[in-house]
């Protein structure tokens, strides 16, 4: 007797007349191919002994599989490949099986949603011993809401002995065209080489096409712990312009002492993290005195301290005396002036002429040495829009001491906004792309807090002015793909929403495999004054976003070096990642489409993608190729290709298979 647990789905699907059943849907339905000799190819166990793959005894004297179920505490499904599904298509499953014990093994057709969650099934046994081989039917009508379907061949848990398995058989009559992704279409985007860089989604460089809602989304970093108070007494109300500088066994964090605004004792100072940037500590250097103070973290003073941006020079033909090297300003808006040190402590003022005069300087100018052009890059202040907005211009040189002309920056369609900072520099993992953090200034906003009186006010100088922190990011240094939707807001705290709150420090740091941690200021201008660490997911700026709906992306053509496909990406319990690779036009290419892998879930930062159909990628290095991702409340942030490595190739507690 059939058992059929799919009730009220005939009902539902309403089926009429079924038709003509179709040919064999299973791959490998006679278990003639093995490719390791031992088990069946294109078949798959949950749980359970090893099925055996024997090579001859089938029904027709060649290749079959026995299954060897050991006792009654253990049930073995050999399933096989899962097939997208007719919704309300009515299935006929066959097989022959054949036993000489007491057990009674059988056959079943599984239904399964998007996820793999088995949302019906059918199924039918025979009873053994059999002494020859017996043949298993079973029918079954697909739910509408079915994504795929499979036959197992199956032993349950009160059976015990041997059970062989041959010409097994999946076929189907109507039903409506199988469930698929919104498919993303090429947008014409020309090939690019990456090699075997990781490629971030922080601008659209790689998307070629979206579809089914997936969308780039900006990730904020989250708040952690107070990383420095800045309350000694030569640092005060005023410090700021903090630069994170990754030293060989530690931290340093470069900031601006400022106690006074009716003063010029404006000192450089350097704190020192020795817990992977957490928290930092002041130095007791005594370099120089203040106010009769010597113990102090104070590297640099004198007029030329005024907004003092240092950085350690990745230049390989830099001097070990010049291996570090900062700019500094004598006034707020002066010319800036060139200093080097050979261990980031005491500094030398190169030259007393300016660097870069065409500019206004009020701001942290950073410089620092860009590999990728061979040059020196140095980003400052300037007014655009007839010395209105707030805004950034770049210039480089080959010796950091003579300049070219400048360049103003471009942000495409972004509206022009005050960016009172710029804080850009190479990423590190992906140091192609310049990540920008400036902060962004409104001066027509006002909170107008009422619990400060005017002597509060006074005393903290307040202005009118509010600031938050956005992101941008660029491939050649002037054109910025930039957001208007805010990266750092100010927190719940009206003593961060006053005005030239909210600066990030220039640079972060890798405080662990899975975070990087990035830093801002908050309470301008008040005694409280302090630097705030925050943390975000390593590559996690932006990612390629699906929500509960299923889409695609399809990445724009381009060629690559190594013989593995690695991923950081998360999802949720119910979501997924499924990946191709396509041809220029954006067809699955053999071996490498989603039907020859299956989807995954987890949270991972380097997660190995695999397609066992294909030996590697190592073949398509070279050749001009697309990635064609399916999302499914999840999260794709970077990607890369590289050599296979001793890396785990799939963690179990990162990630898994949508089965």
């Amino acid at each position: 007797m059939q058992r059929n647990v799919l009730l009220g789905v005939v009902a539902v699907c309403l089926v009429g007349a079924r038709g003509a059943a179709g040919g064999n849907l299973l791959a490998n339905p006679g278990f003639e191919q093995s490719a390791d000799g031992v088990s069946p190819s294109g078949w798959s166990q949950a749980r359970g002994n090893p099925a055996r793959w024997l090579a001859e005894g089938g029904r027709d004297g060649s290749a079959f599989v026995r299954i060897l179920d050991r006792g009654p505490n253990e049930s073995i499904p050999l399933e096989s490949k899962r097939i997208p599904a007719r919704p309300c298509g009515v299935y006929r499953g066959a097989g022959w099986l054949r036993t000489a014990d007491a057990m009674a093994p059988g056959l079943f057709i599984n239904f399964y949603d998007d996820v793999g969650r088995r949302i019906g099934h059918a199924w039918d046994r025979i009873e053994g011993p059999t002494g020859d081989w017996r043949q298993v039917t079973v029918e079954a009508v697909a739910p509408p809401a079915a994504w795929s379907v499979s036959l197992y061949a199956y032993t349950f848990e009160a059976d015990a002995g041997a059970c062989d398995v041959d010409d097994l058989s999946l076929t189907v009559a109507g039903g409506g065209a199988p469930q698929a992704v919104p498919e993303a279409e090429p947008g014409g985007k020309a090939a690019v080489h990456i090699g075997s860089r990781r490629e971030l989604f922080v601008d659209s460089f790689m998307i070629d096409g979206l579809s089914g809602g997936v969308e780039r989304r900006l990730h904020a970093p989250q708040p952690r712990n107070i990383a420095l108070k800045l309350d000694a007494p030569w640092e005060g109300r005023y410090c700021g312009f903090f630069t994170v500088v990754n030293d060989d066994d530690h931290v340093r964090l470069y900031y601006r002492g400022w106690p006074r605004l009716d003063s010029m004792a404006i000192s450089a100072c350097v704190a020192v993290s020795t817990d992977g940037g957490v928290t930092f500590r002041r130095p007791e250097l005594s370099l120089f005195d203040f106010d009769g103070i010597r113990t102090n973290n104070i590297v640099w003073r004198g007029p030329p301290a005024n907004n003092f941006t240092p950085f350690r020079d990745a230049n390989p033909d830099a001097l070990p005396e010049r291996r570090y090297k900062a700019t500094a300003s004598p006034h707020e808006s002066r010319p800036i002036v060139p200093l080097a040190s050979p261990d980031g402590f005491h500094w030398t003022q190169l030259q007393d002429a300016p660097i870069i005069t065409n500019g206004q300087f009020d701001s942290q100018n950073e410089a620092f040495w860009d590999p990728h052009i061979g040059k020196y890059v140095c980003y400052y202040r300037y007014y655009s829009h007839n010395k209105s907005i707030r805004d950034i211009r770049r210039s480089t040189s080959e010796d950091f001491l003579t300049w070219g002309p400048s360049e103003d920056l471009r942000y495409g369609a972004a509206q022009p906004e005050h960016l009172y900072t710029s804080a850009v520099f190479p990423y590190p993992r992906a140091p192609h792309i310049l990540i920008g953090m400036p902060n962004r200034f409104v001066p027509e906003r006002d909170m107008n807090d009422p619990d400060w009186d005017a002597e509060t006010q006074k005393a903290a100088n307040l202005l009118p002015g509010v600031s938050d922190a956005v992101l941008m990011s660029s491939r050649n240094g002037i054109d910025f793909e930039r957001w208007t939707e805010a990266w750092i807001r100010p927190p719940p705290d009206s003593r961060s929403w006053i005005d030239r709150n909210i600066f990030p420090a220039l640079g972060m740091v890798q405080t662990t495999p899975e975070e990087i941690s990035v830093y801002w200021d908050e309470y301008n201008r008040l005694p409280e004054k302090r630097l705030v660490r925050g943390v975000l997911r390593t590559d996690g700026f932006v990612s390629i976003h699906a929500g509960a709906g299923a889409g695609e992306l399809l990445t724009r053509p381009f060629t690559f070096e190594g013989d593995r496909l690695e991923v950081n990406f998360a999802t949720s319990a119910i979501g997924y990642l499924h990946m191709a690779v396509c041809d220029e036009a954006g067809n699955a290419l053999p071996g490498f489409s989603f039907d020859e892998t299956d989807p995954f879930f987890g949270n991972a930062i380097a997660q190995i993608v695999d397609w066992p159909a294909a030996s590697d990628l190592a073949a398509l290095a070279g050749t001009p190729v697309r990635l064609r991702v399916r999302l499914k409340d999840a999260d794709l942030y970077a990607f890369r290709f590289r050599r296979a490595g001793p890396e785990r190739r799939r963690p179990p507690e990162a990630s898994g298979r949508g089965r």
